[in-house]
């Protein structure tokens, strides 16, 4: 398998999509797609989580179709938008959450203060309908 993480605009993501995505091909390649940042540090810090959470969804057979219906779903019932990820009914909340401590321990090392790359990402891709980021 080989595993691919681009830079891509916000306007080529699927329209589902907001600031990141991942999906397999068809020749069972990862492909890691997030959205611009300011900063090459919190595009990695992005890519690499969205990395780990597809692998480990691929590792525990968690469909990504169930992902991207939950996902849709939850942005269109919440909102505050806040990351479909961190619900604790999502099909993918271990894998999320692995990602997610990863994402932080990296965060930590590459020295970007969290709180404002959450901001960041909050405030410029708040979610596939737009709405307000959240309010944590």
């Amino acid at each position: 398998m080989n595993i691919s993480i681009q830079t891509i605009p916000e306007a080529q993501q699927r329209k589902e999509v907001s600031g990141a995505d991942w999906f397999f091909d068809a020749r069972g390649d990862l492909q890691v797609r997030v959205s611009p940042m300011s900063d090459w540090r919190r595009e990695a810090l992005l890519g690499i989580h969205e990395a780990v959470e597809a692998i480990m969804c691929k590792f525990n057979r968690v469909p990504q179709t169930a992902v991207d219906k939950f996902d849709q779903d939850y942005y269109l019932a919440h909102a505050d938008d806040c990351d479909a990820g961190d619900d604790p009914e999502a099909p993918y909340e271990h894998e999320h959450c692995l990602a997610t401590a990863i994402e932080r321990i990296l965060c930590a090392e590459l020295r970007v203060n969290w709180e404002d790359y959450d901001r960041e990402l909050a405030e410029t891709y708040p979610g596939p309908k737009a709405l307000k980021p959240c309010q944590k």
